[in-house]
Formats: structure tokens, sequence, C-alpha cells
């Protein structure tokens, strides 16, 4: 509700844009640089597979072991988030997943290697969900879903980053006698301790501790957010049976299972299918390729959830995407070449990361704020759990869009997300309000 009778001085577009330009970047940045740490592996694999005697199967497991403690420390480290405020926890997150990452460069093993995924999924637990939950402190209603856009943009965004990047240290990192699939764990580990660090002082916790506002700003910011209720109602302990409770919190698991299962699997795997595809005969040409499916997927990400912030609607802006994605996935399994294939591929991925931010908002609106901690961290966790199911599936049926095994995982996967978009369509949800965006960056 914008009620300006008692703030009378309160320029709102100029404050949304101050908010925006202050919060955005920053975690736009610690969201790129973590899905560059989480997926350099997929990178990595094409020369250490090799030298540490790695095959599909194992590589799966080892990729999707991450998730594993990711799921089991997700609720916890977001009820901590609370009590002791993001900027510290999200300074602990960085810093410690950074270490374990340049770690990882020194593994000899699949066992050392495995085992330190394990304890980088820890390290992480509580990341993405905490930042969902933070920028709620700061943005409005008809504002979040973009916030969030923008933030998610962050996964395509590293995907494209990180294929020229990543395939160029694994062509040429070659110094002081260690392979380049080490040294690319190095180069992109230390800027998770960096930004860390920074963490303490370019963040503030919530608009109530920002010296950037004027009193007046924090005092009219602080009417209109549910940041106070959220710390004051989060409870210490994990609110299990109230979660359990909730109106459509099964459903809202189910979608994010299915689409971490299917976006994370591609983060993972994504170079090796197209290295494997005939499409490309090099490691750099690999790398561009998997630019394409990222690339759209940013620009399709934002504009569709710009769409669904003016429009006020989340429901379809979910449902659609699930549609058109489950389409493009059981086309894959009559796709006659491999560039149908990777058209049909591409299509799927831009539309699942379409429907990214409005499911998050939906989740979000969905939750009373003192179950906003643990509730979406709990979907998120199940989209974790998908996370870790989808690598480990696809290197159990083969890892090539040439396997029977893939094309029916997909199929199945399409199947699946056509229900969860009809089930969405007919839930009873939290009234949805938007309106215009007078004021909103970009």
């Amino acid at each position: 509700m914008n009620d300006n009778r008692n703030a009378p001085d309160i320029d709102e577009a100029a404050l949304d844009r101050k908010i925006w330009w202050r919060i955005i970047p920053f975690v736009v940045l610690m969201y790129f640089i973590c899905i560059l740490d989480r997926v350099n592996i997929g990178y990595a694999a094409l020369t250490m597979n090799p030298d540490l005697g790695i095959d599909p199967a194992v590589f799966g497991f080892i990729s999707g072991i991450f998730f594993v403690s990711y799921v089991l420390l997700e609720v916890p480290s977001n009820q901590l988030l609370v009590r002791a405020g993001p900027r510290k926890w999200l300074f602990r997150i960085m810093v410690s997943w950074g270490i374990l990452t340049i770690l990882i460069a020194f593994a000899r093993s699949p066992l050392e290697l495995g085992i330190l995924r394990f304890l980088l999924g820890a390290a992480e637990a509580g990341f993405t969900p905490g930042i969902m939950l933070y920028l709620t402190f700061w943005f409005r209603k008809n504002r979040i879903s973009q916030a969030l856009a923008v933030f998610f943009v962050a996964i395509p965004l590293a995907m494209v980053v990180a294929s020229p990047v990543s395939t160029w240290i694994l062509s040429s990192a070659t110094w002081a006698g260690l392979a380049s699939w080490r040294w690319l764990f190095i180069l992109e580990g230390i800027p998770a301790v960096i930004v860390g660090c920074l963490t303490l002082a370019c963040l503030s916790d919530a608009p109530r501790t920002a010296s950037w506002l004027a009193p007046a700003e924090r005092a009219w910011l602080a009417s209109r957010l549910d940041e106070a209720r959220v710390r004051s109602e989060t409870p210490r302990a994990i609110p299990l049976g109230q979660l359990a409770s909730t109106r459509n919190l099964a459903l809202f698991c189910t979608c994010g299972f299915l689409v971490g299962l299917f976006l994370t699997s591609l983060l993972f795997w994504i170079p090796q299918i197209v290295s494997t595809s005939g499409l490309s005969r090099s490691i750099t040409g690999t790398g561009l390729l998997v630019m394409i499916p990222y690339a759209l997927s940013a620009a399709v990400m934002y504009l569709w959830s710009r769409h669904a912030d003016r429009a006020g609607e989340r429901r379809w802006h979910v449902a659609v995407p699930f549609f058109v994605a489950a389409l493009c996935l059981i086309l894959l399994s009559v796709a006659s070449a491999p560039l149908v294939a990777f058209v049909f591929l591409t299509l799927a991925i831009a539309a699942c990361y379409a429907a990214y931010a409005p499911f998050f908002t939906l989740t979000l609106d969905a939750l009373p704020p003192g179950l906003r901690a643990s509730g979406v961290a709990l979907v998120n966790a199940i989209a974790s759990a998908g996370s870790f199911a989808g690598p480990v599936l696809l290197g159990l049926a083969g890892g090539t869009l040439e396997s029977p095994g893939v094309l029916l995982l997909f199929a199945v996967l399409g199947i699946a997300l056509t229900v969860c978009g009809i089930l969405l369509v007919r839930a009873r949800l939290p009234q949805e309000t938007g309106g215009d965006l007078p004021g909103s960056p970009g």
C-alpha cells in the first residue's frame, strides 16, 4: 500500500533506484561467483576426469554429492542468518566456500574430490535462500520478482562467462607444474574469499541499519516491509509442524525439485554433452556453444519476470514456461539431428529459467513472515535434492543426447513439469498484487 500522507517528502522512484543500485549489483556479483564455483567442476571434468580416472557414473555422483550436505544444512543455515544478521552470515558462507574451492585444486583421487565437494556444499548451504530472504527486507511486493530475476540472472550469466574463461584456463594454464584443471579451481576460488570479505563493508543488514538512507526513508521502508516481523516471528527451532501444514508448500517443493533436477544436471553435464554431440571439435568451440542457451536464458529470465511484476500475476508466469520446457523436452526424443536436439535443449533451459523468479516470488508470498526463512530454505533444499539427483541420474543414463536413457529421463521430466504447471494454475494461492513500476530500475 503506497500511502504517502505521513511521509510527504519521500520520493519513491528515487528511493527505489537508490536501493536497487546499492543492493542488486553486489548480490548479483556474489551469486555469480557462487554459480561459477559450483559448476566449474563441469569444465574441469574435460581434463580432470582422465587425470583422476573418473568415469561418467562416478562424476555424476561427485557432482551431486555437493547437494547432500547442502540439503541437510539449508534450513538451519537460513534460521541462523536471521539471528546472526545477513552480513556476518553471508561473509562466513562466501569465505568458507572460497577456501574449499581452492583446496579442491589439490585433490589427488576421486575420494578426496568427493569429500571436498561434500564440504563445499556444507559451506555454501543457505546462501541462495538467504539472499532471497534478504531481498524481501528491501523490496516491496510489486518489485520483488524483478529484483529476484536480476539476482537469478547470475546463474545463466555465470555460465556465459564460465564457458570462455574456464575453457581458456584449461587450454592455457600450465604454470608451476600444476595441471590446468587445478588452476581452474584456484583462480575461480580466490574471488569468493575477496568478495566475502567485502560483504561486511558493502551490505547493510536491513533498512533500519542502513546509514546511507535518510531517517525518513528508513522509517518509510520499515512500515512497508516485513523485515521486523521476520526477525521477531522466526522461531529459534525449525518449525516442522507449521511447515507441514502450510498450504501448497508440497507443490512448491515438487516444482523446485523438478527444476533443480533439470537445470543443475545441465550445469554440470552440458560441456560434455556438447563435446560428445559432434557439434564441436575443440574445448574452445564447446565453450562458445555452451554460452548460447545461457545467454538466451539471461535475457528471457529478466524480461519475463519484469512482465510478471508489471502484470501483478505469478502462477501463469510459472506455468507457461513449464509447459514450453515440457514440450521441448518431449520433442528431444524425436530430434533427428544433433543441432535440432541442441535447439530443443536450449529452449527448455531458457523456459525453466524464465519461471525461476516468479516461482520463488509465489513461494515467498505464500509464507507468513515467521515461516519465510525456514519455508523458502525448505523449498530450495528440496530443489537442491533435485540438483543432487539430476547429475547422478544423467550420469547413470549415459550423459549424452544419444543415450536412450537420457531422452527417456527428459521425457518423463517434461510430463512431470506439465502436471505441476496444471496444479499451480488450479491451486488456491495468496491474492496476487502488482501494478506499474514507476521508477523501477532497468
